[in-house]
């Protein structure tokens, strides 16, 4: 689990957010402290501490009584995820084009040749990397520090439908051409015309899961009690 930091609290976040995100540790997962603690050779206190951490972001669920778990996903959450997420990143976007500088134009292109080159290399995680990173500089580029605040939130909300959403090649093909439209529009310092098609691309990537991805029952924490 790499070597510990001074701030073991932070160290166990990252360490169980990251085991989560990459789905090692699947939804709906009980966690046990005890057994996390001694993993990672640290006392309860900061696993505890992070884990709550991790509740607040929305990736843990503490059920009074019973235990802590990693939050399920279902189709419901990724319709929800991606509408906000396309509601959001087409504003972005189209704000973006008329604040981007040219240097951030010539980053985006590097990053597109980047993302076609891990695909036919096929490095995914590469390309995973490249598609966030094409997001955030659009995210960013919008100078809206609100905007941020919230998209950065939704960005790990989101990491496990994008883990989920490699599983289809078709879906990383069309995402590159998507990704290209985008950029061309950027360089046209179209913002309607970006911004649309930013939304277009979501939407689109939300509906090929839906239709692509067999998710069958719902992964859901369930308590007893409700969810």
């Amino acid at each position: 689990m790499g070597t510990k930091p001074k701030g073991l609290t932070d160290w166990a976040y990252e360490t169980i957010k990251e085991l989560i995100l990459t789905l090692k540790v699947a939804p709906g997962t009980q966690l046990q402290i005890e057994m996390l603690a001694e993993q990672m050779g640290v006392s309860r206190t900061p696993v505890r501490e992070a884990l709550l951490r991790l509740e607040q972001d929305g990736l843990t669920q503490i059920v009074p009584r019973v235990g802590v778990f990693v939050t399920g996903i279902s189709k419901r959450d990724l319709e929800e995820l991606y509408e906000l997420r396309e509601l959001l990143e087409s504003r972005a976007t189209e704000e973006a084009s008329q604040r981007l500088t040219d240097d951030d134009l010539d980053h985006i292109d590097r990053l597109l040749e980047e993302s076609k080159t891990a695909v036919k290399q096929g490095e995914v995680e590469k390309f995973l990397e490249t598609e966030i990173a094409f997001h955030q500089i659009l995210t960013e580029g919008a100078r809206n520090r609100r905007l941020i605040s919230i998209m950065d939130s939704l960005r790990d909300l989101s990491y496990r439908w994008r883990i989920i959403s490699l599983k289809s090649q078709e879906n990383v093909r069309l995402t590159l051409i998507e990704h290209q439209g985008i950029a061309q529009a950027l360089r046209q310092r179209d913002g309607p015309k970006a911004g649309k098609l930013m939304g277009d691309h979501i939407r689109s990537a939300r509906e090929r899961m839906i239709e692509e991805i067999d998710l069958g029952d719902e992964t859901e924490v369930n308590s007893g009690t409700g969810t």
